[in-house]
């Protein structure tokens, strides 16, 4: 693990102070077309700027009915907790419509979408619930049921789940007594993911390192291989992508490598933590610093 030396926290301090006079550091979506991981470019993305009372992050985007939509958290500065918001997009990548879809009396982020049995359904994060609730889209995109907690009595962040080899996985990072949400991986898996008895993995915490754990996005494959978008933290929270290699994936095994990292550094952008796609659609998030 990075650690910072206490002239450079310090400097970051005296930074972030002076800045909250004059600027906010604000979460926005970025979107673009046609590009592979691998080939991440900042020129390439168009920025959904939200206004300056709020900021948007965690994108998810999802085809429906010929039409690109990006499922985000949205949380209004001042407010007790974030919600979830879609966003219509057109084919430019141009921002259309915006609603609210699902809100809860605790905070949401993270939204992970998929699609089992002809139907869609979200994970979103309730880490502040202490469980990781699953919900079903019974009218698209505004209308969202409690189908069951996946997990309970946990504080378990960013949840994500992935199809592979007849099992389902769920890889979360989880926040111990005392500890933190940034640097322990935790796996579970099941036979189905609409139930509950998800089993965790004999080696959790399958990862600790501020660097690489905290999940980032859909876990894609890219010529055969699992590639799983993480978050590195170890400078700052949002410091970078990583995407990591999955190597070894069963009942008692885990191993990951990494593969490219993407950072804001040398843009006008200061942090980015999720990278998602959806067809030709590529959805990232990042700081931008506007002034107040």
């Amino acid at each position: 693990m990075i650690r910072q030396s206490p002239l450079r926290r310090l400097l970051r301090k005296v930074d972030k102070t002076f800045a909250s006079w004059f600027f906010i550091d604000q979460w926005i979506i970025l979107a673009g077309r046609q590009l592979d991981y691998q080939a991440l470019d900042w020129r390439s993305l168009t920025p959904l700027i939200p206004p300056k009372d709020r900021y948007w992050g965690d994108p998810f985007p999802w085809q429906h009915a010929g039409c690109r939509y990006v499922f985000i958290e949205e949380k209004i500065y001042g407010a007790g907790r974030g919600h979830i918001v879609c966003l219509a997009l057109d084919e430019r990548g141009v921002l259309l419509s915006q609603q609210v879809v699902l809100e809860r009396p605790y905070h949401l982020s993270y939204p992970f979408l998929f699609e089992h049995g002809h139907e869609l359904y979200m994970i979103p994060e309730t880490a502040e619930h202490g469980t990781v609730e699953l919900y079903r889209c019974t009218r698209f995109p505004d209308q969202w049921e409690l189908v069951r907690n996946l997990l309970s009595d946990i504080y378990a962040v960013d949840a994500t789940l992935l199809e592979h080899l007849g099992r389902y996985w769920l890889f979360a990072n989880v926040k111990q007594p005392g500890g933190s949400s940034l640097n322990a991986l935790h796996l579970y898996s099941c036979n189905d993911p609409l139930e509950s008895d998800w089993q965790p993995h004999p080696r959790n915490p399958v990862i600790i390192d501020l660097a690489s754990a905290r999940p980032a996005g859909r876990i894609f494959l890219h010529d055969g291989r699992l590639i799983r978008p993480a978050q590195d933290n170890s400078r700052r929270y949002g410091g970078a992508l990583k995407f990591q290699r999955i190597e070894r994936l069963s009942a008692t095994e885990y191993e990951e490598a990494p593969q490219r990292a993407f950072s804001a550094a040398g843009s006008q952008y200061r942090a980015t933590h999720t990278f998602n796609q959806a067809g030709d659609l590529t959805v990232i998030d990042a700081v931008l610093r506007r002034r107040k």
